[in-house]
């Protein structure tokens, strides 16, 4: 009991003793804003509403530690020149509740603004803000589902919150908010607070921790700035034992357990810190696993871990962000709502279903991916013969089918969508057929395409609403592929984690850091451990740390180095690092690089392409590399050099590994603030198996001219063989007759 008093009062010195339940009265309520574009909601393109009566929505939650007052929508839209003004408008809903009515005038401006307020009485825990278009051309009788009745939203378009703080319960059961809340659609920060002299298992616990929120920041950006000396002004993680503390915690009593504990903030008020304390190094390390393994058992404000079990070894590609490829997978595996796979409205909105494949699943001149589908619809108007259902690969199409007025829901047994190949749509001529891009997220789209005739507003009959939904039952089958990729690939490191997530919980892969980090690269570790946790969705619990590049721990490991140039202090030698290797002189940096620098367009943007020429510079400036190389101690092993000029050059790995990173590819990328340049230096080497027949085929099939060449020797040497097997029969045969006839 004298633990848990001490530990809620978590004090900077004896002076400023304040209890959570008194800080809970200084909790800075004044008035704040949050704001978003509708591309942070919605996605970069705009918003177009189509058809009298069409709809659009925009989501967005609260966080668990704020209240909304109020907010305002700031429109940029553009209607179109056919509606008719005065008659023609667009209702703002929030929550379901009219707030205003957008018209506007037709005097030539086809782009037009106006800000709306929203009443702070409706907003919810989670909070929809509806536009719905209410239209009329210029004519008599108007069709609601004309093609001339649209508006667009621009995306610049934005909603701003008026928020004021409140103080949440010290309540583990919250977790992981109010650290990290999914209803918040900003970046993730949560800084973490160590001492300067932690040691390499206390760094392993504090990467374990941080990969317990990263694993849940979806779609986020995610990083964990590293606080020794300075207290953060936000939620915030503390790791501490009885030898090592920050100053934040100096004065806690001797701790006795593992122990989790969410306390009040002792300087700022509303604030919370997660304290995750032991003994000494062995009870840290059960605290960090007891968080990843038992946070949804917590409750209360203290919690302490007795144990952790592993009950059975995790398995490779089995991480949760990533479509299983061992079995079908039905589409509400795929969905967080049954609502994701329905549309309605005037004109039908695309029903997408995202996923996400391993990067070295083996496509390769396969054909098609089985996918068995069920979906219902409003049945086509009588009279109607063009409605059909587009189904779309990553914004490419695929393949049209007709939807029959006379039914209203239809399956197939199996349709294939294709990886790779042709096929015929027009019974003309062979189209090329988009592939998946394997090595990102995917997205398939089911765009239903109902006709209708003209209902004429004169009738009395007002817009007809459409509805159509795939069955969650719907399938789509991976398996039977193999796993086989060429590496070394950047492009699949900060796509997906790859190699490393192919064990989700990192049990394969061996993190090695400089002798003493610096708080920047302790920064790097827990971000880029954080970074591929967020890939797979799971916390990276069972990865080794260490300070040594030593051959028995690293042994049958992917390998990822990491630090302020990293690669000299661990003494470190590969292709790749001689290419985007750099040193201090002064304040000048001392780098080799390529410097054959890719074209942007035609045949000269090929990713990963092999220098031909480096050079040697000396100047100014930040810069950062990733290389990759075989592990020399491992076949088909993976080694990553994440490395930085100085401290100040680490924040470009960041950026490289997350909003840049489709400039990363090959195995030696040079990294400055206005450019990535990728390039392929050093040998292929291949990652998993392939079928006989397929291996052949695959490394061959770049050397047609190999091919014909060896397809001529067999033709040859069985030609051969038959030629001397036949001349053998024959003489056998010859002499069994000079045999016969010499014997009558």
């Amino acid at each position: 009991m004298k633990l848990i008093h001490a530990l809620t009062r978590v004090m900077l010195g004896a002076s400023c003793l304040l209890s959570a339940s008194a800080m809970a009265d200084f909790v800075d309520t004044s008035p704040k804003q949050v704001s978003y574009t509708f591309s942070e909601i919605a996605g970069p393109s705009s918003i177009t509403i189509r058809g009298s009566g069409g709809t659009a929505f925009l989501g967005f939650g609260s966080r668990l530690d704020q209240i909304i007052t109020g907010g305002e929508l700031d429109l940029y839209f553009s209607p179109s020149p056919a509606l008719r003004a005065r008659v023609s408008h667009l209702r703002v809903y929030l929550n379901e509740e009219l707030m205003d009515v957008v018209d506007f005038q037709q005097d030539g401006a086809h782009k037009l603004e106006k800000t709306i307020r929203l009443d702070g009485r409706f907003f919810k825990n989670y909070n929809q803000i509806k536009f719905e278009l209410i239209g009329r051309i210029d004519q008599e009788c108007s069709d609601a589902s004309d093609p001339a009745l649209w508006w667009e939203l621009g995306s610049a378009s934005r909603i701003t919150l008026d928020v004021r703080n409140i103080d949440v319960a010290n309540e583990l059961s919250l977790l992981p908010a109010p650290f990290f809340d999914a209803r918040d659609l900003k970046n993730v920060t949560i800084p973490v607070v160590l001492p300067s002299d932690f040691g390499t298992q206390n760094l392993h616990s504090a990467s374990v921790v941080a990969s317990y929120f990263a694993s849940q920041a979806k779609w986020r950006e995610v990083s964990f700035p590293v606080y020794q000396q300075d207290a953060p002004s936000q939620h915030a993680i503390v790791l501490a034992t009885n030898d090592h503390r920050p100053d934040l915690v100096k004065d806690l009593p001797e701790i006795t357990q593992p122990t989790i504990q969410m306390v009040t903030h002792p300087t700022v008020p509303g604030k919370k810190l997660l304290l995750v304390l032991g003994k000494d190094e062995q009870q840290l390390e059960l605290a960090a696993r007891g968080l990843v393994a038992g946070s949804q058992l917590m409750s209360g404000e203290v919690a302490y871990i007795n144990s952790v079990t592993n009950v059975a070894p995790r398995k490779p590609y089995d991480a949760p962000n990533w479509l299983p490829t061992g079995r079908a997978v039905k589409f509400s595996e795929l969905i967080e709502g049954s609502y994701q796979l329905e549309s309605q409205g005037v004109e039908l909105n695309p029903i997408r279903v995202d996923f996400t494949l391993p990067p070295d699943l083996f496509t390769w001149n396969a054909n098609s991916v089985p996918m068995k589908l069920s979906y219902r619809y409003s049945p086509p108007l009588k009279g109607t013969k063009t409605s059909r259902l587009n189904i779309s690969v990553n914004d490419r199409f695929v393949r049209a089918f007709p939807l029959d007025e006379n039914r209203s829901e239809g399956e197939q047994d199996t349709w294939r969508v294709p990886i790779l190949g042709t096929e015929s749509f027009t019974g003309k001529s062979s189209t090329q057929l988009p592939g998946f891009k394997i090595s990102q997220n995917n997205t398939l789209a089911f765009n239903f395409q109902i006709a209708n005739v003209s209902t004429g507003v004169c009738e009395g009959i007002g817009p007809t609403i459409n509805y159509a939904a795939i069955d969650g039952a719907s399938t789509l089958d991976f398996s039977g592929f193999p796993h086989y990729i060429r590496m070394p690939d950047a492009q699949s490191f900060v796509s997906s984690g790859f190699p490393y997530s192919r064990m989700a919980d990192l049990s394969e892969t061996a993190v090695v850091i400089p002798p003493k980090p610096s708080a920047k690269e302790v920064e790097l570790l827990l971000n880029t451990v954080g970074f591929i946790a967020k890939k797979t969705g799971l916390p990276a619990y069972q990865f080794s740390l260490s300070e040594q590049w030593d051959e028995s721990a690293l042994s049958d490991k992917d390998i990822l180095v990491l630090g302020v140039q990293a690669a000299t202090k661990l003494d470190l030698t590969s292709t790749a690092l001689t290419h985007v290797s750099s040193s201090e002189a002064g304040r000048f940096i001392e780098a080799t690089t390529v410097s054959e620098k890719p074209q942007t367009q035609g045949l000269a943007k090929l990713s990963g392409r092999q220098a031909t020429v480096s050079a040697n510079v000396r100047a100014r400036g930040e810069f950062a590399s990733i290389a990759s190389f075989e592990s020399p101690f491992s076949k088909q092993r993976t080694v990553t050099v994440l490395s930085a000029r100085n401290d100040g050059s680490v924040p470009l790995l960041y950026g490289a590994m997350n909003d840049r990173a489709n400039n990363v590819s090959g195995s030696a990328v040079a990294i400055t603030l206005s450019d990535i340049v990728s390039h392929q230096v050093g040998d292929y080497y291949y990652v998993g198996s392939l079928p006989l027949y397929d291996l052949v085929w695959y490394h061959f099939s770049d050397r047609p001219m190999l091919m014909v060449a060896i397809a001529l020797l067999l033709v040859v040497a069985f030609t051969m063989v038959m030629w001397r097997m036949l001349s053998r029969y024959a003489r056998r045969r010859l002499a069994s007759q000079v045999s016969t006839h010499k014997g009558a």
